[in-house]
């Protein structure tokens, strides 16, 4: 299930602001033909601003119309407590993987971020994504230390969303033992020979999506005027991804869970 494109799916919200069990459902038939894994939650799916019942329900109904796919549920908590609760929900609930970052806050030592992953995947007895990033944690994994945290038994892949196509191929390098998947749009012609990417495009191209991954790199220009057409390079591109779902009538509204966020 790390292999080929995984959908960061965004969250469908009724004026209600609820989660809407119809929506998910026709979002997630119009990109389950093309897509290998849903990933519920995350920063696509504004996870961070989600409250506990919003997230249970999102990746509840994803479960639901899932139709075999695996589905990987984000998980973004400032601390383990909160992420190991998450997980266990999402065990029980029976997703496949969890996908979370680092305890938040610019204090939390590498140390603390290796013991947060043991934890996790002890807890939750799912396989764990290592979310590798900066912007909502607020804090950096060591390369050192993601080697170490990929040597759990419980972690299964990184989502590499740090930033820079040069640490994803020193990652690649230095052979980590886990699948690793590129996360961040823009950086996929140039991340070298990843085992999958983690597309928030795919909501609205998802076709485009896969075809590029199968023939890289003939499709790395049409993935970049994609990404500039549905505004994945603003601040808020949930909100204009959720824009296009609605303007297609995929999703009833683009309500948003929070006004403002940061790619990651």
């Amino acid at each position: 299930m790390y292999h080929g494109v995984t959908v960061a799916l965004v969250t469908p919200l009724s004026d209600r602001d609820e989660v809407s069990r119809r929506d998910v459902a026709r979002l997630v038939d119009s990109v389950r033909p093309h897509v290998t894994a849903l990933l519920p939650a995350l920063s696509t799916g504004e996870g961070w601003a989600l409250t506990d019942r919003q997230w249970q329900d999102m990746v509840a109904h994803t479960l639901d119309r899932a139709d075999g796919l695996p589905v990987l549920a984000g998980i973004q908590r400032p601390r383990t407590a909160e992420v190991a609760a998450r997980a266990r929900t999402a065990a029980r609930l029976g997703a496949a993987a969890v996908v979370t970052t680092t305890p938040y806050g610019p204090d939390v030592t590498q140390q603390q971020m290796y013991d947060h992953y043991a934890a996790v995947s002890e807890t939750a007895g799912l396989p764990v994504v290592v979310y590798h990033e900066s912007e909502i944690s607020g804090n950096t994994i060591e390369p050192g230390t993601l080697l170490k945290i990929c040597a759990l038994p419980g972690v299964a892949a990184v989502k590499d969303s740090a930033g820079s196509a040069t640490a994803t191929r020193a990652l690649l390098a230095a052979d980590p033992g886990v699948p690793v998947l590129q996360g961040l749009e823009h950086l996929v012609g140039d991340c070298g020979d990843v085992d999958g990417w983690v597309m928030a495009l795919a909501n609205v191209e998802p076709a485009l999506c896969a075809t590029a991954f199968d023939v890289r790199p003939v499709y790395n220009a049409a993935v970049r005027e994609a990404c500039e057409r549905h505004g994945l390079d603003r601040p808020d591109w949930y909100r204009a991804l959720k824009s296009e779902l609605h303007r297609r009538r995929v999703i009833g509204t683009g309500r948003t869970a929070t006004p403002e966020g940061s790619r990651t």
